[in-house]
C-alpha cells in the first residue's frame, strides 16, 4: 500500500493499517522508556529509519546512506561504514525485542528492523489477541534461531572465575588463589536439562563432554595468564576425546588457542596456534553452525587473525542467536573493545544487563570499565573495576593500570601515584606498551593508557624485583 499517512502491517491474525500518528506515537513511546536511557545513538538510528520510511516509503534505505547522514561518514570515507551502521542495527534489534519483552509488551503497535534490512516493519497487536500471543515477532526469532542451540551453562571454578580480559588470577602478592572449591551447577535452564538428559542417554562419556567444557569456559577469563589458558585448552582437548561429535570442545578450543596467540608477537609460534584454532572453529561450525558458541569463537579466530569485518558479522551473529548469554556476551564486548566499538563493548557488558547461563563471574565489570575509560567516562571506569574486585574478581594487572590511568585522567594524581605504585610493586613485569600494543587495534588505544600510566608515575622495573623506586 504506502503513502505517507497509512502504512501496511502484518500480525498473526490479518493484515491492518497504521496510521502515520500511531507510529510516531509508538516511535516516541520508545524514545521515552527508561530502556533506552544511554543509547542515544541507538534512538537516533531508530529515529532517522522511521522518520526517513515516512518521508518516503517506496524509497530504500541503504547503509551508506545512514552513515553519511547520520554518522557524518563521507560515502568515500573509508571503507568500515556499512560495518558500523551493522553493528548498531543489531544491537537496535536487540534493544527492541527486549523492550517489547518488557516494558513495551503491551504497546498497541510494534516497530521491527528486520535483520539484513533498514527498512521498519510495523505491527499492530490485534485486539483478540492476547499478551502472550503478541510477543514481538523479533523476540520470536531470536526464540526460533536459539531453540536448536545448546545453552552451555557449566559448573564453576570460582577460584579461577572471570576477572579482566588480560588478568591474572593471583591474589594481590602474585600467588594463586586457590581457597574456593569447584561449585556444582545450579541452573533450571530446560533447554540444559534437555541436553543433559539426551547425552546422558546416549552415554556418560558424552555428558563428560559436555560438563568438562562448562568448566574449561569459564577459565578462558581472565586470558593474560598463559597457564590458565592452557589449563582450559586442555579441558577442552579433553572433552574432545570424550566426544568427538561435540561442538563446544572444539568452539573452546579454537578460542583458547586464539586468545594464545593474540598475546604473542608475530611469528612462527603465533602462526601455529592460530592455524590450530582454525581447525579446530571449522570443526565447530562444521557441528553445529546455528550455536551461538561456535559462531562467537568464529568470531574470535577472525579477529585475531586480522580479518576485523568478517569478525564484526559474526560477533552479530552469536549474539542475535544468544543475546542473553553470557559468555557470548563477554566474547562480544572484547572484541567490541578491542576494535574500538566503546558504545557497543560498554552496552553488552552493562553490569545491569540481564543475563543468563550467569554460572561464573565474567569478565564484563572489566570490560564495561575499560571501555567507559576509552570513553572519557573515568569515574565510571573507576566505579566499575572496584566493584569487580570487591565482588570477588580476581585482581589483574590490567585493571590496576586502569584504575590508575582513570584516576590520572581525573587529576586524582595522589590516587593514580598509589595505583601505579601498586601495579609495579606487585606486577614487575608486567608492561601495558608491550600487551596493550598487541591486542588493541589502533596504536592510539595503548597511547591513551600508558600516557596516563607514566604521567601517574610508572615505570618498567626490573624483572624479579619486589619494589621498583617511584618516578617523582
Amino acid at each position: 500500500m504506502g503513502g505517507a499517512e497509512s502504512h501496511s502491517v502484518s500480525n498473526t491474525q490479518h493484515a491492518v493499517l497504521a496510521s502515520r500518528t500511531e507510529i510516531l506515537e509508538a516511535l516516541e513511546r520508545i524514545k521515552s522508556d527508561e530502556s533506552f536511557a544511554g543509547a542515544s545513538r541507538l534512538v537516533d538510528l531508530l529515529d532517522y529509519i522511521v522518520t526517513r520510511h515516512l518521508a518516503d516509503p517506496e524509497r530504500k534505505i541503504f547503509a551508506k546512506i545512514i552513515a553519511e547522514d547520520l554518522y557524518d561518514r563521507a560515502l568515500d570515507q573509508d571503507t568500515d561504514s556499512h560495518n558500523i551502521v551493522r553493528v548498531d542495527a543489531g544491537r537496535l534489534r536487540r534493544r527492541l525485542a527486549e523492550y517489547y519483552a518488557g516494558p513495551g509488551q503491551n504497546d498497541p503497535l510494534f516497530i521491527h528492523v528486520d535483520p539484513g534490512a533498514y527498512a521498519p516493519r510495523f505491527e499492530v497487536r490485534s485486539l483478540e489477541t492476547s499478551p502472550s500471543d503478541a510477543e514481538p515477532k523479533a523476540a520470536d526469532a531470536d526464540l526460533r534461531r536459539s531453540r536448536g542451540s545448546i545453552a552451555i551453562v557449566g559448573a564453576v571454578l570460582v577460584a579461577l572465575g572471570c576477572g579482566f580480559l588480560l588478568g591474572t588470577i593471583t591474589s594481590p602478592f602474585g600467588r594463586p588463589d586457590t581457597s574456593e572449591t569447584l561449585m556444582a551447577p545450579e541452573t533450571a535452564d530446560p533447554r540444559l536439562e534437555a541436553e543433559r538428559r539426551a547425552r546422558m542417554t546416549r552415554s556418560p562419556s558424552s555428558l563428560q563432554a559436555v560438563t568438562l567444557s562448562d568448566h574449561a569456559r569459564n577459565l578462558i577469563f581472565p586470558m593474560f595468564e598463559r597457564g590458565q589458558l592452557e589449563l582450559s585448552l586442555a579441558m577442552f582437548e579433553q572433552a574432545i576425546r570424550k566426544d568427538d561429535t561435540y561442538f563446544g570442545g572444539y568452539a573452546g578450543a579454537a578460542q583458547s588457542l586464539a586468545a594464545m596467540a593474540l598475546l604473542l608477537p608475530d611469528g612462527p609460534d603465533r602462526n601455529g596456534l592460530l592455524a590450530e584454532s582454525r581447525q579446530m572453529v571449522d570443526r565447530a561450525i562444521e557441528l553445529s553452525p546455528t550455536n551461538s558458541w561456535s559462531q562467537s569463537a568464529l568470531s574470535w579466530t577472525l579477529l585475531v587473525e586480522g580479518r576485523d569485518a568478517e569478525a564484526r558479522e559474526h560477533a552479530e551473529l552469536s549474539l542475535d542467536l544468544a543475546p542473553k548469554e553470557g559468555n557470548v556476551l563477554d566474547f562480544y564486548a572484547l572484541e567490541m573493545l578491542l576494535t574500538g566499538e566503546y558504545d557497543a563493548a560498554r552496552e553488552a557488558a552493562d553490569p545491569d544487563r540481564q543475563r543468563t547461563s550467569d554460572m561464573g563471574r565474567h569478565a564484563n565489570q572489566s570490560l564495561y570499565g575499560a571501555a567507559s575509560f576509552h570513553l572519557g567516562l573515568y569515574q565510571d571506569a573507576i566505579d566499575t573495576m572496584i566493584a569487580a574486585s570487591l565482588s570477588g574478581s580476581p585482581i589483574s594487572a590490567p585493571n590496576y593500570a586502569y584504575l590508575s590511568a582513570s584516576y590520572q585522567g581525573l587529576g586524582e594524581a595522589e590516587k593514580a601515584r598509589k595505583y601505579a605504585h601498586e601495579l609495579m610493586e606487585n606486577w614487575p613485569d608486567f608492561n601495558p606498551s608491550v600487551v596493550f600494543g598487541r591486542i588493541y587495534s589502533n596504536p592510539d588505544q595503548t597511547k591513551a593508557v600508558t600516557d596516563k600510566l607514566l604521567a601517574a608515575g610508572w615505570q618498567q622495573g626490573e624483572p624479579g624485583a619486589s619494589k621498583p623506586p617511584m618516578k617523582k
